[in-house]
């Protein structure tokens, strides 16, 4: 829950644009894909700007996320993750950087790839790996591309990511999506010039 706030005060809360939360995951949910769901299904563009997540852990995982949406998107985001029981913090909006704000804006008002992308109904294909994000792309919604870009449903299991600007930050991703979206999706981390271990 949000700390103090009832959801019908959510809205008066929230930055119809941007805000920064603190999710705590609880166990239970950690096979779910929760942040790839908050992006597919409610159209929000997040950034993970920290996290500490281990499915192997007996303690609840956390993210900050920079989160961008109307504010209906933003509404409906929350409402799903109390119903998962998952806390919610709002934090200091000023700890966003402007460049962070306006990598933001440009995936979200950026056309979906996976349009362009000759999908057909395919088997469902996994792939499983680690990625490490520079310190220098923390302010670049990396994961979120592969979630609006290639429509690939992203379950983070494991992260590390502190707050401190001076590491990089460690994911182990499982992708689920028919083959061609796991191709893309690949292909587009590698543009990036991010390092992936399979």
């Amino acid at each position: 829950m949000i700390q103090g706030i009832g959801l019908m005060n959510v809205s008066t809360i929230v930055n119809p644009t941007l805000d920064c939360i603190r999710i705590r995951v609880p166990q239970e949910h950690y096979h779910q894909p929760i942040v790839s769901r908050l992006i597919s299904r409610y159209n929000l563009t997040i950034n993970i700007a920290a996290a500490a997540f281990e499915a192997e852990t007996r303690e609840d995982g956390w993210f900050n996320l920079e989160i961008q949406g109307s504010c209906q998107q933003l509404e409906a985001g929350f409402a799903y993750l109390q119903e998962l029981g998952v806390e919610i913090e709002r934090l200091n909006l000023k700890t966003i950087p402007q460049e962070c704000v306006k990598n933001l804006q440009i995936l979200l008002n950026s056309p979906k790839k996976v349009n362009n992308l000759n999908l057909v109904q395919e088997e469902t294909t996994h792939a499983k790996f680690q990625i490490c994000i520079p310190k220098n792309y923390r302010s670049l919604p990396v994961i979120a591309g592969l979630v609006s870009y290639y429509g690939i449903t992203v379950n983070i299991v494991r992260a590390i990511f502190n707050t401190s600007n001076e590491n990089d930050g460690w994911f182990n991703l499982e992708l689920r999506g028919n083959r061609e979206q796991i191709v893309y999706g690949l292909r587009y981390l590698k543009q990036l010039g991010l390092q992936i271990w399979l």
